[in-house]
């Protein structure tokens, strides 16, 4: 049997990039901070993310008609951290635009995504969406996340 926190270790040797995720819930900006965040495919333009199936962010996705995917740049470790404290964007000081789903400034690049399907992986819900807007407001090195802490891509 794997343990769960050595596999969690294990996993924490791969860098992976940042971003957050975000949607609009009665009108208020919320999201959270991921790192499993990857391309699926070209045509049509299919991103994935994963969220804990018993997580309490997890009601902000579910009925959402779109979310936004900010892939954060290498001076944004503050939004990320904020984020995976609170859901609330303006509480995160997180600098944002969107009518359909709240998108960070100075982000890498952004995805406004309309769901497209859902999967369920173990303790997890793979979410795929579909990109129906994308913008790279930065030519700047992304942020990274790599056993534990936040760096520098590249």
């Amino acid at each position: 049997m794997i343990n769960s926190r050595d596999f969690r270790n294990a996993l924490g040797r791969y860098p992976t990039g940042v971003a957050i995720v975000g949607a609009f819930v009665d009108g208020e900006a919320l999201g959270m901070t991921i790192n499993s965040f990857a391309s699926v495919s070209l045509d049509p333009p299919l991103v994935l993310w994963s969220i804990e199936k018993n997580s309490e962010r997890c009601s902000i996705f579910e009925a959402a008609p779109y979310y936004g995917i900010s892939i954060l740049a290498h001076d944004q470790s503050h939004l990320a951290h904020s984020c995976a404290q609170d859901a609330d964007f303006n509480a995160c000081e997180i600098r944002w635009d969107g009518d359909k789903a709240p998108l960070v400034h100075d982000a890498v690049a952004t995805f406004l995504c309309k769901p497209y399907a859902v999967y369920a992986g173990g303790d997890h819900d793979i979410l795929v969406g579909e990109v129906i807007e994308m913008t790279t407001p930065r030519d700047v090195p992304a942020l990274e996340f790599f056993r534990g802490n936040y760096g520098v891509a590249g």
